[in-house]
């Protein structure tokens, strides 16, 4: 923990002015001897492109030893829906090995052969079940015993730093894919935070320096970034649909088409499927506007499916339409889950429910039994409280 902190302290506690993301200051002296001489990898996808667009890899081939590159789900180009393979990036002739392949989603030790650091560049989502964290996690796990460093370079929580919601994971569903660690649904937390947290918490000891984001603050959302959108995966071509993706990504597990496609415009803008009629769309939007949530209005909404779930088929349904306020995400879940229940209970069953979406079996049995979001919520509540406690030894900003 002590070279943790001393660490931290060389690489945190500088003067910060306009915003930079932790790959804008790779030309800085301290953090350019951390990586001169050394054989690295890198972990990242296209998003990396520092402010003058420049990507990770580019900068990492040119100035420094790099000899392998990893690619998360959705691949190296943030292209990708299904399981990828490795292959040979065209511009380095660099082996790409695929972290996201249908046998295996983490790395062996074979692959870090010659190899004395990892660069890491990912942009997160700010939600658990997002891959990306799980991801660094499994390569954290395997660098530790090799003695292998990891510098992960920081990005601001697109989501905030100050805003937590959701249930606190269940410990019985950790260390999935979607579910790797015991965090809220909206942990509030920057990638290097929690890499920071679960090196020390589940006890990795892996040598890991987090070159932190500069000029950020943890009230900035996702509306404050101040670069171009560089989509981290295919669904989220635009910046406001990593806010809806928040707000009722978990009901990707029930029976209903959430507007995936070939272009992903709709996507998680629209709910739907092809076994409700225009009359049952009709009366959804109602009842989902009676919920009163501010800034959120609902209208039926009519589409054909062009990717993933009921492919090739109309699907009736709602549109979302969201003015950015500030939504308490695990409420509107709760809420929208239980009335899909209610007016469709043939249709969709809590057995559809990913359970570790939703953070536990309790939350999902409480949507099941009735239970007014008014008495979980009280559940929920305690759990963030004793969270805030822990995530408090982690914060960099």
């Amino acid at each position: 923990m002590k070279n943790l902190y001393l660490c931290l302290l060389l690489l945190v506690t500088l003067p910060s002015f306009a915003m930079e993301f932790g790959l804008d200051r790779l030309n800085e002296p301290a953090i350019i001897e951390k990586l001169e001489g050394k054989n690295l990898a890198v972990l990242t996808h296209a998003a990396a492109r520092n402010k003058k667009g420049e990507h990770l890899i580019d900068i990492l081939f040119h100035s420094y030893k790099l000899k392998k590159i990893f690619a998360p789900e959705h691949g190296l180009r943030t292209m990708e829906d299904d399981f990828i393979a490795d292959v040979i990036d065209e511009a380095t002739g660099l082996p790409v090995i695929s972290l996201y392949k249908s046998s295996s989603k983490s790395l062996s030790p074979a692959d870090l052969i010659g190899i004395d650091a990892i660069v890491i560049d990912l942009q997160d989502v700010g939600v658990r079940y997002y891959t990306y964290f799980s991801t660094i996690a499994a390569i954290m796990k395997t660098c530790a015993p090799l003695g292998i460093e990891v510098v992960l370079l920081d990005r601001p929580n697109l989501l905030g730093g100050k805003i937590i919601e959701g249930q606190v994971l269940d410990p019985a569903l950790a260390g999935k894919f979607t579910s790797y660690h015991t965090v809220p649904t909206r942990h509030g937390m920057t990638l290097g935070e929690l890499a920071l947290m679960i090196n020390a918490e589940k006890k990795m000891d892996v040598k890991l320096s987090v070159i932190a984001a500069t000029g950020w603050v943890r009230e900035n959302l996702l509306f404050n970034l101040d670069r171009p959108w560089l989509a981290p995966s295919p669904a989220l071509i635009e910046l406001p649909q990593v806010g809806l993706y928040a707000i009722w990504g978990t009901l990707e597990s029930i029976n209903l088409a959430v507007g995936r496609g070939l272009t992903n415009e709709l996507a998680f803008k629209v709910i739907g499927a092809p076994w409700m009629t225009t009359e049952q769309s009709i009366k959804l939007a109602f009842d989902l506007n009676q919920l009163g949530f501010k800034g959120v209005e609902f209208t039926p909404f009519s589409w054909t499916v062009t990717r993933a779930k009921y492919v090739g088929k109309v699907a009736n349904g709602v549109k979302l339409k969201w003015d950015g306020t500030e939504v308490r995400t695990d409420e509107f879940t709760y809420k929208v889950s239980s009335l899909l229940i209610k007016l469709f209970p043939d249709q969709i069953g809590t057995d559809q429910f990913a359970v570790a979406s939703f953070g536990s079996l309790r939350m999902v049995n409480a949507i099941r039994q009735g239970v007014p979001w008014d008495n979980y919520k009280t559940i929920i509540d305690a759990e963030l409280t004793a969270f805030r406690l822990r995530r408090a030894l982690f914060l960099l900003y």
